[in-house]
């Protein structure tokens, strides 16, 4: 974890000596609604622990995300008593426990050099580890958690700690990956989803080692029984159906789009399709028409699944 900075949080004592852990109450929907004086005593731990260099320091590159990081923190003050925060190069971690918490940061740093060198320049990003799946849904609202062990929005990465926990040291790596690439490339315009979640995982798997068929295992065994599959690429109505299946189609269009072109047209293309609609993005960059990176897309899915 070389480069991470772990401070840890001291739990902030409440009257009648209770630590107040951030549950929910009746009528507590927001999961955030303490009393002013609780509001203060924790906005005043948080805010020491997310405190930069003093005047006379450097200036601080993780400035402008210290300050998200205490803007989230102040959204819902009742989730974070005794956190901890760890600061890596281009992260800012925030929640508990503190292992987990500085283990995210490092893997942030380790993310973040992969999104640097695939995309380009990269900001960083705020993480929030919050104690559990109801406080998780709270965060990242209105995105939907379930099935995710993380999920980007809003510019910061919410982390669902059970589900991250039950990944391997690799998975854990992909999906920080997966999500730093979604915050670095947010732009105005939406791209399609196949593009978006596509380029996320290509990113996200591109240093893993694991062959096409464990990545695209779902695919493959619906590819290898029969079952419908590849057909078009895939749409939000795939996403929510079937997601295994959609990200694993995804992925296999972004990196055909890679093997045949190169990197640097996958991510031209990217950034193409953040100014214009996809069918003009296509022609532009890859001299393609959608039907006709469909029908490639196709066979190149079929050939991978078939041979690894």
């Amino acid at each position: 974890m070389h480069g991470v900075t772990v401070t840890s949080g001291v739990p902030v004592v409440v009257p009648g000596g209770r630590a107040e852990a951030g549950r929910r109450r009746p009528g507590d929907p927001s999961h955030g609604a303490v009393r002013p004086r609780r509001v203060a005593a924790v906005a005043v731990a948080l805010a020491a622990l997310l405190a930069g260099p003093g005047a006379a320091a450097a200036p601080d590159p993780l400035l402008a995300l210290r300050l998200d990081a205490r803007a989230a923190v102040r959204e819902h003050p009742g989730m974070w008593t005794g956190a901890s925060v760890a600061r890596g190069a281009r992260a800012v971690v925030v929640g508990s426990p503190r292992p987990l918490v500085a283990e995210i940061a490092a893997l942030a740093d380790r993310a973040g050099r992969t999104v640097t060198r695939i995309w380009g320049g990269y900001g960083g990003a705020v993480v929030l580890v919050p104690r559990g799946a109801e406080q998780t849904a709270v965060l990242a609202a209105p995105a939907k958690v379930d099935g995710l062990a993380a999920v980007a929005t809003g510019g910061r990465v919410i982390v669902q700690p059970a589900a991250f926990a039950r990944l391997s040291a690799t998975g854990r790596l992909v999906v920080v990956t997966h999500e730093l690439t979604h915050v670095a490339t947010a732009g105005p315009r939406a791209v399609p989803k196949w593009l978006m979640e596509g380029f996320a995982d290509y990113v996200g798997y591109l240093d893993s080692g694991l062959p096409v068929r464990t990545v695209a295992a779902e695919l493959a065994a619906d590819v290898a029984a029969g079952r419908p599959a590849l057909r078009e690429l895939p749409g939000p109505g795939d996403f929510a159906a079937r997601p295994a299946q959609a990200y694993e189609e995804a992925w296999l269009a972004c990196r055909y789009i890679a093997a045949r072109f190169g990197e640097r047209r996958l991510v031209a293309l990217y950034r193409a399709a953040r100014r214009e609609e996809i069918g003009a993005a296509l022609r532009e960059v890859l001299g393609l028409t959608a039907g006709r990176l469909t029908l490639e897309w196709r066979a190149y899915a079929r050939g991978q699944l078939a041979r690894s």
